[in-house]
């Protein structure tokens, strides 16, 4: 009896991960392509180190919005999902400046990868916290 009450509820709360994930991943998305399109709006110049620290800042933030979902929002293991977003990302970062790295400056790549540090933290933190 208790495997037929608990599997609608498992379904629901792999559903609610599901549609979490999808959220953050979108979120992501939408958070980078807001910063681009902002700065085109406030006329920031495309090239530069000015234009470089905008870009950065934003990519942090659309860093730090998937995980702040999942460590805050997920039903179920919120700190080990947030832990696996946080690896994609910091994947992601670590092909962004190996494969890239030549086209940017230094300071702008160390500031990537030094994010990803800040950025675990964070979604070690936010996960913790009472829901």
């Amino acid at each position: 009896m208790t495997a037929t009450t608990t599997t609608p509820s498992a379904m629901r709360t792999g559903a609610v991960s599901l549609l979490l994930w999808l959220a953050a991943a979108a979120a992501f998305a939408a958070i980078n392509i807001a910063g681009g399109v902002l700065a085109v709006w406030l006329r920031l110049p495309s090239g530069g180190n000015a234009r470089l620290g905008w870009d950065l800042a934003w990519t942090v933030a659309a860093a730090a919005t998937p995980l702040w979902i999942a460590a805050r929002w997920l039903p179920i293991a919120a700190r080990a999902q947030a832990g696996l977003i946080w690896a994609l990302l910091t994947a992601m970062a670590i092909w962004a400046v190996a494969t890239l790295g030549k086209d940017f400056p230094l300071w702008f790549n160390a500031g990537l990868l030094a994010a990803q540090a800040a950025l675990g933290w964070l979604a070690w933190r936010w996960s913790r916290r009472p829901r």
